[in-house]
């Protein structure tokens, strides 16, 4: 049985404490994400100014989602309640409440990563498909469908995706029992008088270059990520994040942008330590793990999306629901149940504790 607690021996005995360095991001992009919305509403410019400064806005807002990110999942700041205020304005244009992506992130994804029916971001087998009307409607949206409609995916299913969990599915759903709903709505009730406030101050004329756009821009930007580093990968039945993560990687300024975002089993390895060390523990993965760590150039990884369907057969293969066409996951793993995986008491879970404690919910 794998036990990656020797990866913690080689790497330097600072990269688990906070790295508050990254509110730089948070605050830099904001400052530039607000300017830009100003001189769109008070000035007289043309539109091709206009697009120019909406694709802007849109990358601050999308590196604020990966900023809050890493806030909320205790890297940035030790103190809660700062990380609740920090994280309720970098994802404010998303909408997301902090203690919701708490849960539904740091709780339920990390814990049950590629699990079936327990990790919110995994793809369903093609039994769970044939029965699920709502996954019949969804499916001709996703990456390999084949369908017009799968290239606007990436732009809008994260937004869609976590305003169905924050408005209709955590009262449906018991794996959203241990969630506290009550402060969930105080959250979400703040977080909706904002954007109306904000939409009422840039007016109607100008909602396509402060809100459409952005809002597109935003999306790409996170689930461009969030797709490739899992939802290629197979449904395991324990967390490895060897087998159910990939890491993408990008060009070095874009990575440096984008906080290493794409190094995303370094990150489900040590879900709190700041992604500021993720190269060092992408060295490490690659001299210590060669034949089982996965990594891919984005740009790949996102062809690989779009040339297979995001339907499961069985864990390890894909399955197309209407021409049967079948792909294999990642890794080839033939067997997962009976992988080398990490025990209850894995890097992930230990790092991750304080998300993890039904106290820390309420």
């Amino acid at each position: 049985m794998q036990n990656y607690r020797t990866l913690l021996k080689e790497l330097p005995k600072e990269a688990l404490n906070p790295c508050p360095s990254r509110l730089l991001y948070l605050g830099i992009q904001s400052v530039v994400g607000l300017t830009a919305t100003w001189a769109i509403v008070t000035l007289s410019l043309g539109w091709p100014v206009q697009l120019l400064l909406a694709l802007v806005i849109g990358h601050c807002w999308g590196m604020n989602g990966l900023a809050g990110h890493e806030i909320l999942h205790g890297s940035v700041v030790r103190n809660r309640k700062l990380q609740d205020v920090l994280g309720f304005f970098a994802f404010l244009p998303f909408l997301i409440t902090p203690t919701f992506w708490r849960y539904w992130h740091n709780t339920q994804h990390h814990s049950h990563t590629q699990k079936l029916l327990q990790d919110p971001d995994a793809y369903p087998t093609h039994r769970i498909f044939k029965h699920s009307k709502f996954m019949q409607w969804m499916f001709p949206y996703t990456p390999g469908s084949g369908t017009v409609r799968s290239y606007f995916y990436l732009f809008f299913w994260f937004s869609f995706n976590v305003m169905m969990g924050q408005f209709y599915f955590r009262f449906r759903n018991n794996m959203f029992e241990r969630l506290n709903h009550t402060r969930v709505n105080y959250e979400l009730a703040a977080g909706l008088a904002l954007t109306v406030g904000f939409l009422a101050w840039t007016g109607f004329s100008n909602w396509f270059f402060v809100a459409v756009v952005p809002f597109m821009v935003q999306n790409y930007l996170v689930f461009s990520y969030i797709s490739t580093n899992h939802n290629l990968s197979p449904l395991t039945k324990e967390n490895d994040p060897l087998i159910n993560s990939l890491t993408v990687t990008n060009h070095p300024i874009l990575e440096f942008l984008h906080l290493n975002f794409g190094y995303h089993v370094e990150h489900h390895l040590f879900p709190s330590m700041s992604p500021a060390h993720a190269k060092t523990v992408h060295r490490l993965l690659k001299k210590n793990y060669p034949e089982t760590y996965q990594v891919m150039p984005k740009f790949k990884a996102l062809r690989e999306l779009y040339r297979t369907a995001r339907i499961y057969k069985n864990h390890t293969e894909l399955v197309h629901p209407y021409t049967n066409e079948l792909f294999p996951t990642l890794g080839m793993v033939e067997e997962v149940g009976a992988v080398n995986v990490l025990p209850t008491e894995n890097i992930s879970l230990v790092v991750e504790t304080i998300d993890a404690e039904p106290n820390a919910l309420a």
